[in-house]
């Protein structure tokens, strides 16, 4: 099986091999500014020094501020006793520590999976039930109601059902007298601020 050493010397046009040479026994490096020694399987080996690359592309550097960000992040929570904690409690085997945990926390967004509007008649006190997960926490689930004619009718929070994980309530406070095109958008929230969103027109 090859290693990533072999397979860059393999596929170096310019890569020497050197044999029974005693000035070089043992060697390993760079000589001068364009030329590098490398022992691959007990034998010497001399190639070209290898281009370092040093533009990386747009989306390549937003990943990095990305990852930057959700380390940030991780090292702020864990030196708070209550973060830390929480944090803790979700460790799995896959995120062995707290740290990892609050990392990907970061890194993904809830899900918003589903809108159920069927008890939704356009009358105060009807119920809108929505499905959202996350890695680690949903926080807060927003909901906005618009008319056909693309004003707001209401905007509100929802509520998690205390009986059924990852359902959450919304019980309406304004009549809508014309329900037909009045589109629902439901909102999820994590700790680390990340949303999606998820509209349902009835």
């Amino acid at each position: 099986m090859n290693t990533p050493d072999d397979v860059k010397l393999e596929n170096n046009m310019s890569m020497s091999k050197i044999d029974n040479n005693p000035l070089l026994k043992g060697a390993s490096g760079m000589l001068g500014e364009t030329m590098v020694f490398r022992t691959v399987r007990g034998q010497l080996q001399m190639a070209n020094r290898p281009k370092r690359r040093t533009n990386i592309s747009e989306k390549q550097a937003a990943v990095q501020t990305k990852f930057q960000e959700a380390a940030q992040y991780a090292t702020q929570q864990l030196s708070q006793e209550a973060s830390s904690a929480l944090y803790e409690a979700g460790i799995t085997s896959k995120k062995h520590s707290a740290y990892l945990v609050a990392v990907s926390d970061y890194l993904n967004a809830p899900k918003v999976h589903f809108i159920e509007a069927i008890g939704y008649r356009g009358n105060v006190g009807d119920t809108i039930t929505v499905k959202a997960t996350d890695d680690f926490m949903v926080t807060g689930l927003k909901i906005v109601i618009k008319g056909s004619d693309g004003a707001i009718l209401e905007e509100g929070e929802a509520e998690p059902d205390l009986e059924k994980i990852n359902l959450w309530t919304y019980k309406t406070t304004v009549a809508n007298p014309s329900v037909p095109g009045t589109s629902i958008k439901a909102t999820a929230f994590d700790r680390p601020g990340n949303s999606t969103s998820l509209e349902k027109v009835v």
